[in-house]
């Protein structure tokens, strides 16, 4: 097949040097098609003819609109957390709505997305790893804490959507070294919470690029994802802690199962109890993470993907 993927249109380059969610995933999607036989293009939607290409694969719903009024059909993925946090009479939910509503099938990266959009064209299609990139090495861990997270919701960068608070806690109630790595924008909590530099447990690294991301889950020993909003259930970074063998405690819908991880709400105890649990389970912990993403690894789910588009086609 001649597939393309569209470009998301953010201003972050494919593949993105530092932080980048969709763009990841839109090259990932290109480099394991690509293993598969296939043609695949990276394409803005404004630079797309009609019949240029048997599949074009849309990650943000307002280009949806620019496929659509082209008579383009398109296969579209939702990437977006805020159709779920602003609720169903926000402008982001309907447009999402219209974008699911013109493609040809609209993939969900969790399941309540699709409980919550009920449309008979939404399906749950989990994310994938890259495990040749990220993956376990013999490196001796260092026994501390990893979050690695874009923190801020709505507009508000320095909304704990993703826990550091819960994680700051948990290391400090248990003695352990806690790194928070993410873009600079993560600044925006840390000028919201300066209490946090008087912690001796907490660093923080910004703008890591990937090669050190991978430094990082590899060499630290428990992953911590308190989040209390993803569009992803597992989002991708849940999958790279995972394919470098971290346990993990932190947050995922009921409705999916992730080996590998204690389940979690953002509540100390519950944490501290996943802690306990995965001393006393450590090596079943590291495997379970492993085959996790394994399983989950982008050429398998591109091997699905491509199914997908055979059947809309």
């Amino acid at each position: 097949m001649k597939i393309c993927q569209v470009d998301p249109g953010c201003g972050i380059s494919i593949p993105p040097k530092s932080w980048g969610a969709i763009e990841k995933i839109v090259w990932e999607f290109k480099l394991n098609q690509e293993k598969l036989g296939h043609e695949v293009h990276i394409r803005m939607a404004s630079d797309i003819s009609p019949g240029e290409f048997d599949v074009v694969h849309c990650h943000v719903a307002n280009l949806c609109k620019i496929l659509r009024d082209k008579n383009i059909p398109y296969v579209y993925q939702l990437h977006d957390h805020h159709s779920y946090h602003y609720g169903k009479d926000s402008h982001v939910f309907k447009e999402n709505m219209e974008a699911i509503e013109g493609s040809l099938i609209s993939l969900m990266p969790g399941n309540f997305l699709v409980d919550y959009f009920n449309s008979p064209k939404c399906i749950y299609f989990p994310h994938g790893v890259n495990i040749d990139f990220y993956k376990p090495n013999t490196t001796t861990k260092n026994g501390d804490f990893l979050m690695v997270a874009n923190n801020g919701l709505a507009g508000d960068p320095s909304f704990d959507r993703k826990g550091f608070n819960f994680g700051v806690a948990l290391a400090s109630k248990l003695g352990k070294k806690l790194t928070i790595a993410g873009p600079k924008n993560n600044r925006h909590w840390l000028n919201a919470n300066p209490w946090v530099l008087n912690n001796p447990h907490v660093t923080f690294e910004f703008d890591p690029n990937q090669e050190r991301v991978k430094e990082l889950y590899q060499t630290h020993d428990i992953f911590l994802h308190p989040s209390m909003l993803e569009a992803g259930h597992p989002n991708l970074t849940l999958l790279e802690a995972a394919a470098c063998g971290m346990p993990i405690i932190g947050w995922i819908e009921y409705a999916t199962d992730f080996h590998g991880l204690w389940r979690a709400s953002r509540d100390i105890l519950d944490m501290e109890a996943g802690y306990y649990d995965i001393q006393d389970k450590k090596q079943s912990y590291i495997n379970n993470s492993i085959t996790t993403a394994e399983q989950l690894s982008w050429f398998n789910r591109s091997k699905e993907i491509v199914k997908i588009y055979q059947q809309v086609i």
